[in-house]
């Protein structure tokens, strides 16, 4: 029978990504052409898609446009051109939209201070777009609710009051309500369903994420600084960032979130925990700064029995229990025992989906019958988070599942991607001991690693 050892293995060195894929103008017709197959299945005139620096995904998934400092709006008729409603500084940026749209200034969009003389009322915008008494519109924020939450959720809408306002006194009250469901619903929600290059497109960014984890991980010593360490990430920008960059240390590391400081200098012993994520992408570890068990603390000294152990074979399960068909409910059930064990710190959902967005939604909480389903990208991103002297664990890392006709498709539009896809499945299975199906595409070059000594990333647990 195994046992969990531990075992040393090389990290992989960078990869040189020569199939970046951009989404074309196509792709994006296709997209609308979904989101417009929904509308009619739902009997709606028109959607009104709601975006901002932070909450842009579903609006960039129909457009290939991000709002920058400033608010955005995209309505859909039924039929015709699409209105993009834009600020100041986005009527610069329009073009870097591959949908052909309207382009609609609405100044009001822009941040305070800036002109505001050359665009009309929002009501009266809306108007023109031909929203009227009686139009049936859906408001797509970033958030859809349920009767636990709120009495009427279809009519509670994250979108902010004075554009959601405005479309009710348009349309009527009871014609406008809550369709985010289209996009992000955990199974059938539009995002959830990559094709062959939005796939490549998110592994090409999960390699860049690696190059850098890899820096990180190589370049963690005595002395070190928080800001020191988040530079030999060496983002340069592309892609985007999805989340802020995490790098802490000793009490910053348990703030979670924290952003990198220059004053906090790494001691050996201490806690660390550094997460790096970017559109389609993120890569996040949490442990000890250590060489080996002699560093340990001594409160933590049986940390690899206690945590680090029962974490990795939990995460084991995690991984074996993926598969097209099943639903969220068997992955949850496969793991439930650890993360519902107070005294191993699990707060939120055993993994989750991604898209541009860190967190997209998740199939995998107590009684789901959320089905996963091919194109679908995954996030193993347990947190486990036990009070000092432990402190927690956390291997973070993306995958799609995929049947047998879109890995085809894989090998055959993006050969080097898929050859990476099956190397990394090889080495979970040959060297981590991890069976995972073929359906399972892991996206990191460190996948599912648990290096249970920080500072000696090569040494990591493995079923011997």
């Amino acid at each position: 029978m195994k046992k969990i050892r531990i075992v040393e293995i090389e990290l992989p060195e960078d990869k040189t990504i020569d199939n970046y894929v951009e989404i074309n103008a196509l792709q994006y017709q296709d997209r609308l052409n979904l989101v417009r197959n929904a509308m009619e299945e739902r009997k709606l005139d028109f959607l009104v898609i709601y975006g901002d620096r932070e909450h842009f995904a579903n609006l960039h998934y129909v457009t290939g446009y991000d709002p920058r400092f400033e608010e955005s709006i995209l309505v859909i008729p039924k039929r015709g051109t699409p209105y993009l409603l834009v600020g100041n500084e986005g009527l610069g940026y329009k073009d870097v939209a591959k949908l052909p749209v309207e382009i609609v200034l609405f100044q009001t969009f822009g941040l305070m201070g800036q002109p505001r003389d050359k665009s009309d009322s929002l009501e009266s915008v809306l108007k023109d777009t031909g929203i009227e008494k009686g139009s049936k519109v859906g408001l797509v924020g970033t958030k859809y609710f349920r009767e636990k939450e709120f009495c009427s959720p279809q009519y509670s809408i994250d979108v902010p009051s004075f554009i959601t306002d405005v479309v009710r006194s348009l349309a009527g009250y009871e014609n406008v309500v809550n369709q985010t469901d289209i996009f992000m619903h955990p199974e059938r929600g539009l995002r959830t369903f990559l094709n062959a290059e939005d796939i490549a497109a998110f592994e090409s960014a999960s390699c860049i994420v690696y190059s850098g984890v890899r820096r990180l991980l190589l370049g963690l010593r005595e002395g070190i600084s928080e800001y020191e360490a988040a530079a030999l990430l060496a983002y340069a920008g592309f892609p985007p960032l999805s989340c802020h960059i995490t790098v802490g240390f000793g009490k910053n590391a348990l703030l979670g979130l924290s952003s990198p400081s220059p004053f906090r200098k790494l001691e050996l012993g201490e806690y660390i925990n550094f997460g790096f994520g970017v559109w389609g992408a993120n890569i996040a570890r949490a442990g000890l700064a250590t060489e080996d068990e002699k560093h340990f603390p001594s409160s933590a000294s049986n940390i690899l029995q206690e945590l680090y152990f029962p974490y990795f074979e939990m995460m084991t399960r995690w991984y074996e229990s993926l598969e097209i068909g099943t639903d969220g409910r068997s992955v949850y059930n496969a793991v439930k025992e650890f993360v519902e064990n107070p005294d191993n710190g699990v707060s939120l959902n055993p993994g989750h989906l991604i898209h541009n967005d860190e967190w997209l939604n998740s199939p995998f909480y107590e009684g789901s019958q959320d089905v996963l389903h091919s194109g679908m990208a995954i996030q193993c991103d347990i947190i486990s988070a036990p009070k000092s002297p432990l402190f927690g664990v956390h291997v973070e890392d993306g995958l799609v599942l995929a049947d047998e006709q879109l890995r085809n498709e894989l090998r055959k539009k993006f050969p080097n991607t898929s050859a990476r896809f099956d190397s990394r499945r090889d080495f979970m299975k040959q060297k981590l001991g991890i069976e995972i199906s073929d359906e399972v595409l892991p996206m990191s070059d460190i996948q599912a690693c648990l290096a249970p000594f920080m500072m000696s990333p090569g040494k990591v647990l493995a079923w011997i």
